[in-house]
């Protein structure tokens, strides 16, 4: 097994190097980042965009409401299905691009799709604990409930990793997760919380730049209810979307990244460990020193 000791974000002690990593990380790789962040955001809203949902402002009948969402299932299963495989090619990338090796592409495509069935099993069964445990915590009250939120999404960023480089048995992957999310709990967790706060605040800026040259729809929708359809049209509109995927893919690559900061700092001991234990030649102290009296 690769431990991948020499990755470029491995070895991150806190939040500042881990910062300096990351950032030096998205600087220097971030053509490719952006070119599949991109391509994957225009290919979910091709599905999102066939879907009329301004037609559910055409009745209230319940009935015909859910027959109408019924036929929307369909285009959504599909760009979630876009959605996980954008994640995982993003991943595949910020762990493989670094190498440097000549057979990258293949490398990149094979590991791509070796790893998308176990993932989108591991995700699903992931999904159906971390529902179970958030709705718990609010139900418990809202500060446990955030709780949740935020410790499945910290055990949750360990999974892809350990798909791609542990195993891929869903159960497993699942099992790790949570033993490197346990390592460092609170470290782990603050500093989650530190870059998907970071995140919201960005893409609420790049949200607000996209809707600028909507100002007028947005305005009207606000002020008569009558046409609030025109807000939801924008989903169908070709410039908002294109819009949308060239700011979204300024930081879509932010949490595969993180993803691999977490991951090396939190499984840095058992890659010293299994390093050593490879190591065919064992080094002495009277190896440093040259022989004495023509005495080996």
């Amino acid at each position: 097994m690769n431990t991948y000791q020499n990755h470029p974000l491995a070895g991150a002690v806190d939040l500042d190097s881990a910062f300096n990593k990351f950032w030096d990380f998205y600087r220097k790789y971030f053509v490719g980042l952006y070119i599949i962040s991109v391509a994957g955001s225009l290919i979910t809203s091709l599905f999102i965009s066939g879907l009329d949902l301004a037609s559910l402002q055409t009745t209230t009948d319940p009935a015909e409401m859910l027959e109408m969402m019924k036929g929307f299932a369909g285009p959504y299963a599909l760009a979630m299905l876009a959605t996980l495989l954008l994640s995982v090619l993003l991943h595949v990338w910020v762990l493989e691009k670094p190498s440097g090796e000549p057979g990258f592409m293949t490398v990149f495509l094979k590991k791509t799709a070796v790893a998308l069935i176990p993932y989108l099993v591991t995700m699903i069964l992931f999904g159906i604990l971390a529902v179970a445990m958030v709705s718990l915590g609010l139900v418990l009250l809202v500060l446990p409930g955030l709780f949740a939120i935020f410790y499945i999404l910290t055990v949750g960023i360990f999974a892809m990793p350990v798909t791609l480089v542990e195993t891929s048995n869903p159960f497993q992957i699942i099992s790790r997760s949570f033993s490197l999310a346990h390592r460092n709990l609170w470290p782990n967790m603050g500093w989650v919380t530190v870059f998907i706060l970071i995140l919201i605040v960005t893409s609420l800026v790049l949200s607000a730049l996209v809707m600028l040259p909507f100002t007028g729809t947005f305005i009207r929708s606000m002020a008569d209810p009558e046409n609030a359809m025109e807000m939801l049209e924008l989903t169908r509109n070709p410039l908002y979307i294109s819009l949308g995927a060239l700011t979204s893919g300024l930081i879509t690559p932010v949490m595969p990244i993180l993803a691999f900061l977490l991951y090396f700092r939190n499984r840095g001991e058992e890659v010293a460990i299994e390093v050593t234990t490879e190591s065919e030649a064992t080094v002495k102290v009277e190896d440093l020193y040259p022989p004495v009296n023509g005495r080996e």
